[in-house]
């Protein structure tokens, strides 16, 4: 990713608890703090009438209830506001210039041809190919539910109703995504009481103490939810960047590209150790990838108290922080049937079309394998496929196996 943003978020006044950007210290504030249901109650019922506050809304991978609620500082209202999931269903309007996309657990964001469209890696996509794209991923079997991240700016309205969808400036593909995040502006309007409609034992599975209705889903806070908001006095900022391979990293801190230097430490919460380690880097596994000639690209993306702004960059005390290697993003699909048609460069295998190219491996089972060429494959032969999805949503093979 070659984008980079730090979000500085004040909270009263003034800046405190700053110090030199020397290091952590164990008496540097945190930026949030816990609170009840009826605390956030209390804060989004005492807004004014044109008032919103920005809320933070973390669920885990499958279910209705929140792992985290944090409510923000009013200064953040007019950042964009994001939206994170897998892509579980999507459909085009009949004029073929809108649609909508369903997000796991049920988040709707709508899009249009004036949407930006992006792959992870930075690559442009038109409406259409994007449409293909997903199109393509859910058209498997099983379907591959692709990860997205959703932007709306500039915010008109400053809070979307409860049941309102997620209109989408920017949508990014990413396959990093694993459970849905939103942070966006809510009111009491979003508020549901213990007992009301969605918000009930019997749809989330434990009694709740409240709910927040938002894009049109009911998620639940009970006691397993974090439920926090920021503290005065201090600054929260949010950083997304490539690590900074030729500059010092160790235990306690790395460089980002622009500059900025994050600071970790043992309260620190590295996303992905012990849970998802084949995919999300320690800083230890961050250290040794960039010892390797050519280094390779590291994405860091995160959250935390700003210790230092008065330098040239700032630095950053982590409260949270993930890594990802930077890879070009492929949709595999494998999948075995019969031979419908052959073209000049492709086949049909029952009902796909399916590209084939210079780097195809076709192969003919039996006692020895052997490679053969398009010209030697006939219609009504079983053949297993593996393919990748590109950006305009086509199957290009890889390997093609003909049963013997």
């Amino acid at each position: 990713m070659g984008n980079l943003y730090v979000l500085l978020a004040f909270a009263g006044v003034g800046l405190a608890a700053c110090s030199d950007g020397s290091g952590p210290s164990a008496n540097s504030p945190q930026f949030s703090r816990q609170i009840t249901f009826p605390d956030l109650q209390n804060t989004l019922q005492g807004l004014p009438a044109t008032g919103a506050a920005r809320a933070e809304i973390e669920l885990p991978p499958t279910g209705l209830v929140a792992r985290e609620v944090n409510v923000e500082d009013h200064e953040e209202l007019d950042d964009r506001e994001t939206v994170r999931g897998q892509i579980s269903a999507a459909t085009v309007d009949a004029g073929g210039s809108s649609g909508t996309l369903t997000l796991a657990p049920g988040f709707r964001v709508t899009f249009t041809s004036s949407t930006a469209f992006e792959t992870g890696d930075d690559t442009s996509l038109t409406f259409q190919q994007f449409v293909d794209r997903v199109h393509a991923a859910l058209g498997q079997s099983p379907a591959v539910l692709l990860g997205v991240r959703a932007e709306r700016s500039p915010l008109t309205p400053l809070a979307l109703g409860p049941g309102d969808p997620f209109p989408a400036t920017r949508l990014e593909l990413k396959p990093d995504v694993e459970r849905p995040k939103l942070k966006i502006n809510v009111t009491k309007a979003n508020l549901v009481a213990a007992g009301d409609g969605d918000c009930t034992l019997a749809v989330l599975g434990v009694t709740p103490t409240g709910c927040l209705k938002v894009l049109g889903v009911t998620v639940g806070i009970a006691a397993e939810t974090e439920l926090k908001a920021m503290n005065p006095g201090v600054v929260k900022a949010e950083f997304e960047g490539l690590v900074d391979c030729a500059k010092p990293i160790d235990a306690s801190s790395f460089f980002l590209k622009s500059g900025a230097q994050v600071m970790v430490d043992e309260h620190t919460q590295v996303e992905g150790e012990g849970e998802h380690g084949d995919e999300h880097l320690s800083l230890a596994d961050v250290k040794t990838a960039c010892a390797a000639t050519p280094a390779p690209e590291i994405d860091a993306e995160g959250e935390g108290v700003l210790v230092s702004g008065s330098g040239a960059a700032p630095v950053i005390r982590a409260t949270e922080v993930k890594f990802e290697r930077e890879v070009d993003e492929e949709i595999e699909a494998e999948f075995t049937g019969t031979i419908d048609a052959i073209g000049t460069d492709n086949i049909t295998v029952s009902g796909r079309v399916v590209i084939i190219d210079a780097n195809t491996q076709i192969e003919q089972e039996g006692s020895g394998e052997s490679h053969i060429t398009l010209a030697d494959l006939h219609t009504g032969q079983t053949v297993e496929v593996k393919a990748i999805v590109d950006a305009s949503g086509k199957l290009l093979a890889r390997e093609i196996k003909v049963g013997a």
